[in-house]
C-alpha cells in the first residue's frame, strides 16, 4: 500500500529524530506508537508517549529552532512526513495575528522546556479529556496527511482528467469538453475536487495541479476533437487564483501550447469571480496575456458572486457560464428564470457567449433554447467520464 504513498516506515527501537538537530520535517503517525524523550543515558525522562494522529516535531518545523526532545519508535510505526515549504505556504497565507499568537506560544514552551527534568510524573495523552481539541486536532492532521499524500500523487500519477461534453443547445450536438480533474486515492478512493482542490490552494500546490490538468488537455485532445463535428470545438480547462496572479503563467501556457502542438483556438480556460479578487490589476494583465496568446476567457458560476458585472466590462471574457444553481430551479422559481433570461440577454448584448450549466431535463433545454441560450452542459448532453471509459 505504502508504495503509493508518501511514507516512513520505522521499526521498534529505531531513532526518527534526536534533541539539537535542526528540523525541517514534522510527523503524522498513521500506525504505530512513539515515545518522546529528553536527555540522555541516565539522565533520560520519556515525556510522552504518542500514538495514531499524533503529530511530532512540529515545534522545530514552524519556528526553525533546534529539536526540543529526541523521538523513537515504540513499536513497528508508519509516518507521514510534513515538509516545511508546505506548511511555510500555509503559514503566509495564515491571518498576521494568528501568525504572531503562534510565536508567542512557541516561545513560552521552549521557555517552560526545561521544567521537564525536575522529575514530574509524565501526563499520558487522552483523547477523551479533550473532546473540543482532539475534533480540531483530527481535522488539520487529516489535513495534512492529505495535503502530502496530494504532492505525492503527481508524482505517482494518481490525477485523472474525466470530460463532460458541452452541447449546442438547439441540437445538441457536442461543441467542446470541460476538463474536470479526479484523484484516485490508493487508500480513499476517489476524492471529489471539492474535497481537495481549497486546500491545494492553501498550500500552494494548486500550481503544479493546475499546469498538469493544462498539458494533460492538451495531451488528450488530439483524440477528444474527434468526437466533436464542429468547425471549431474547443477544450475548457479550470484556472485558479494563484495562476491568474502568477507572474509566469502566461509564459507557462505558451510553451504548453507549444510543446504539445495545441491550436489557441481551442483551449479556452475558465475562472471563478473569486479568482479576481485581491490583485485586479495583475488578473487583468495576465488575462490580458493569455487573450494575446489566442485563448478564449470563461466567468464561471456567473451571478453567484458580488461583481459579475463589474469583471465583464474590465476583463477580456468571451463566454458567459450560468450556474447551474439558476439553471435546476428556472422550470420552477420565477426570480431563477428571470435571473437566466437576463444573463443571457446581458451576455448577448456584449458579445459574449452563453453557456447555461447544470442542464438535466429536456424541458430545461427547450425553454433555454426558446430564451436563446446557445450552450449547453449537464448530464442530459452527458456525464463526466475519463478517457479510458470513452
Amino acid at each position: 500500500m505504502f508504495e503509493h504513498l508518501s511514507r516512513q516506515v520505522v521499526q521498534a527501537g529505531e531513532c526518527i529524530f534526536q534533541e539539537g538537530e535542526l528540523g525541517d520535517t514534522a510527523y503524522i503517525i498513521e500506525e504505530g506508537c512513539v515515545e518522546v524523550c529528553i536527555g540522555e543515558g541516565e539522565n533520560k525522562i520519556r515525556i510522552s508517549l504518542l500514538g495514531k494522529d499524533n503529530l511530532i516535531g512540529e515545534i522545530a518545523l514552524i519556528d526553525h529552532q533546534p529539536r526540543t526532545a529526541t523521538v523513537r519508535a515504540v513499536v513497528h510505526t508508519v509516518l507521514v512526513p510534513i515538509q516545511r515549504n508546505m506548511v511555510d505556504e500555509l503559514l503566509e497565507k495564515t491571518d498576521p495575528v494568528i501568525q504572531h499568537l503562534l510565536h508567542v506560544v512557541l516561545e513560552r514552551f521552549r521557555h517552560k522546556h526545561g521544567q521537564y527534568a525536575e522529575g514530574k510524573q509524565v501526563e499520558q495523552y487522552d483523547p477523551q479529556r479533550y473532546s473540543a481539541d482532539v475534533l480540531i486536532r483530527q481535522r488539520a492532521v487529516a489535513n495534512l496527511s492529505l495535503a502530502e499524500d496530494m504532492r505525492f500523487a503527481l508524482q505517482a500519477q494518481q490525477f485523472e482528467l474525466y470530460y463532460q461534453p458541452i452541447c449546442t443547445i438547439s441540437d445538441s450536438k457536442i461543441k467542446g469538453f470541460e476538463a474536470l480533474l479526479r484523484w484516485m486515492h490508493p487508500v480513499q478512493g476517489m476524492i471529489p475536487p471539492l474535497d481537495f482542490l481549497g486546500l491545494a490552494e492553501q498550500t500552494g500546490q494548486i500550481r503544479d495541479i493546475g499546469l498538469w490538468t493544462l498539458k494533460q488537455a492538451c495531451i488528450d485532445w488530439p483524440i477528444l476533437r474527434k468526437r466533436s463535428r464542429d468547425d471549431q470545438p474547443f477544450v475548457s480547462v479550470n484556472m485558479s487564483a494563484a495562476q491568474l496572479t502568477g507572474a509566469t503563467f502566461v509564459d507557462e501556457v505558451k510553451a504548453i501550447l507549444d510543446e504539445y502542438n495545441m491550436p489557441a483556438n481551442e483551449l479556452k480556460l475558465e475562472l471563478t469571480e473569486t479568482c479576481m479578487i485581491g490583485n485586479t490589476q495583475v488578473a487583468l494583465e495576465v488575462l490580458v496575456g493569455l487573450q494575446s496568446l489566442g485563448l478564449t476567457i470563461a466567468l464561471d458560476d456567473f451571478g453567484t458572486g458580488f461583481s459579475g458585472l463589474d469583471y465583464l466590462q474590465r476583463y477580456p471574457i468571451h463566454t458567459l457560464k450560468i450556474d447551474r444553481a439558476f439553471v435546476s430551479r428556472m422550470l420552477t422559481n420565477h426570480e431563477s428564470l428571470q435571473i437566466v433570461r437576463a444573463s443571457i440577454d446581458l451576455a448577448q448584448s456584449l458579445g459574449m457567449e452563453v453557456l447555461a450549466e447544470g442542464i438535466e431535463t429536456e424541458e430545461t433545454r427547450n425553454l433555454l433554447n426558446k430564451l436563446n441560450c446557445t450552450l449547453g452542459q449537464g448530464w442530459l448532453f452527458g456525464k463526466p467520464a475519463g478517457m479510458r471509459h470513452r
